[in-house]
């Protein structure tokens, strides 16, 4: 019975008055289902996600669950990735460590024997030796940096991808107990969220919403036509490189190994830029695609009242490292 659903957050019963907004103990889950006609005789409305209520219908119901199964199946592919990075990253300085084992075996043959230590071309060997470990070493800080990076993005994808899971699974829950809809909705308990969790959850959401709003903008960019000139004006930058080259000896070896990394830019740039009615109506696809990512996850908040909380009403600061902006 709707009436007597349990929220899964606080639990308070549908049936019981919810708490104000105000209130400390406010209830962001919408208990009392208002519509007076059951939810498959009501006409199916457009499914614009923007439009749904809290009441959907079977059509909308779906809309919203394929969405928001896109958006976790999204991240969870973008966390694999972030793993496997970190994995290779760690990889390269097993790599990097070995080479300097290798190095300082080498060190420690040149003093085995007296008459090394005083030889000249044992004094060469040091030399260069210590100068390839200086720089082994310099390196290794540089991979240590960002493997401690690349876990740090694996751990924040992980808490995403769980926050994603959760705003599924509880609205699968809300629609199954809150409304009658004539179909089997899977169900699974979630565990009260305590005011720290809800925080953290709450942060992931605007985390995700931010994240897809840079999409869209790309996205957006993509099809309005600002990312050509974007790639017209790196093609530029690349042709001129190419150009002032020219002046120089073809047998130069620096001439042949820049023209050579330039020209692959050029071809990717090149690729990048390629325009085609097949190519655009991807392009809107995606555009459209993040709309509907951004509209499901406002459909937490707005019409759920999922995961509202103080801090989520104060203006959220992101890490600048990880946003690159450029306007044209």
């Amino acid at each position: 019975k709707a009436g007597d659903a349990v929220c899964p957050i606080t639990g308070r019963k549908a049936s019981e008055a919810p708490a104000t907004s105000t209130t400390a103990d406010a209830c962001p889950i919408i208990h009392k289902v208002t519509a007076t006609t059951a939810a498959e005789d009501r006409p199916l409305r457009q499914t614009d996600i923007d439009d749904i209520d809290e009441n959907p219908n079977v059509k909308e119901y779906r809309k919203l669950k394929k969405t928001m199964s896109t958006i976790t199946s999204f991240y969870q592919g973008g966390s694999k990735m972030k793993h496997e990075n970190y994995l290779a990253m760690a990889q390269e300085i097993e790599k990097l460590e070995m080479d300097k084992a290798m190095v300082s075996a080498q060190l420690k043959a040149l003093q085995e024997h007296p008459a090394f230590v005083t030889h000249p071309k044992a004094v060469t060997y040091k030399e260069n030796l210590d100068e390839e470990l200086a720089g082994l070493n310099k390196q290794a800080a540089v991979f240590q940096e960002k493997l401690e990076e690349f876990h740090g993005l694996y751990e924040w994808s992980k808490k995403i991808v769980e926050v994603c899971q959760w705003l599924e699974q509880n609205m699968n829950n809300y629609c199954a107990k809150n409304l009658d809809l004539p179909i089997k909705i899977e169900t699974k308990e979630l565990p009260e969220l305590t005011d720290a969790q809800k925080e953290e959850f709450s942060r992931g959401l605007d985390e995700i919403t931010y994240n897809l709003q840079e999409s869209q903008d790309f996205f957006e960019a993509s099809v309005d036509g600002r990312l050509q000139v974007y790639h017209q004006i790196e093609k530029d930058l690349i042709t001129a490189q190419l150009k002032a080259l020219e002046s120089f000896s073809e047998d130069s070896p620096r001439r042949q190994y820049v023209e050579s990394e330039l020209k692959k830019d050029l071809e990717y740039v090149c690729g990048n830029m390629k325009d085609d009615p097949s190519v655009r109506r991807r392009r809107q696809k995606m555009l459209d695609n993040h709309r509907d990512f951004l509209a499901v996850l406002k459909y937490h908040k707005d019409k759920l009242g999922v995961l509202i909380t103080p801090e989520a009403t104060a203006t959220r600061v992101y890490e600048s490292k990880y946003t690159m902006e450029y306007k044209i």
